[in-house]
């Protein structure tokens, strides 16, 4: 990995941004719809579907700017969850996310979304970026998206990139199975 060049996330992506919340609170909230995905969703490299609403259409409309499109990663940015992240389930789409959890959309020329988010969530960037997080918000630990944009990241060609993600999903597979059956 250390011969590989590396480059600023911002010159392999083309959305890092923020969600936001929609006005009016609970009000908005309905059981079926277009998702408002939350930092407690967001795990390393999983997806927690506990506590996901759903958001009326109109809401939905006025969020357009942060909508969730199918393979970006997701990155909580705030809060004791700072630097969890995954990749959006497909089940989850329509969505949105609000303002503690970042869009990460790569350039598919660029950038492997899997190999990206299998670098997010590395040790190593883990307590980079925890490092990083620490007291930047006001009340809270906090990542930024000027933080996220200078993230130095592997750039291997992109059919390694592919060939790493590939096989470190099929662990991730095996390693699912494996805990379906113990749970069973």
């Amino acid at each position: 990995m250390s011969e590989w060049k590396k480059v600023k996330l911002k010159d392999c992506c083309i959305k890092i941004g923020s969600g936001s919340t929609p006005k009016g609170g609970s009000m908005v909230y309905v059981n079926s719809g277009t998702s408002l995905i939350r930092s407690q969703n967001v795990y390393n490299l999983s997806f927690d579907y506990n506590g996901l609403t759903h958001i009326t259409e109109d809401a939905a409309n006025k969020l357009k700017g942060v909508t969730v499109f199918n393979e970006d990663i997701l990155l909580n940015i705030t809060g004791d969850s700072v630097a969890r992240t995954c990749i959006v389930p497909k089940e989850v789409l329509p969505a949105r996310v609000n303002q503690h959890v970042a869009i990460i959309r790569t350039d598919r020329k660029k950038m492997n979304w899997r190999f990206l988010n299998y670098y997010l969530a590395s040790p190593k960037m883990q307590a980079h970026m925890l490092s990083l997080a620490v007291g930047k918000g006001a009340s809270r630990n906090a990542i930024t998206k000027q933080m996220i944009e200078n993230f130095e990241v592997p750039y291997p060609p992109l059919s390694t990139q592919h060939r790493i993600a590939n096989i470190l999903s099929r662990y991730d597979s095996l390693i699912e199975n494996y805990q379906k059956q113990i749970k069973l």
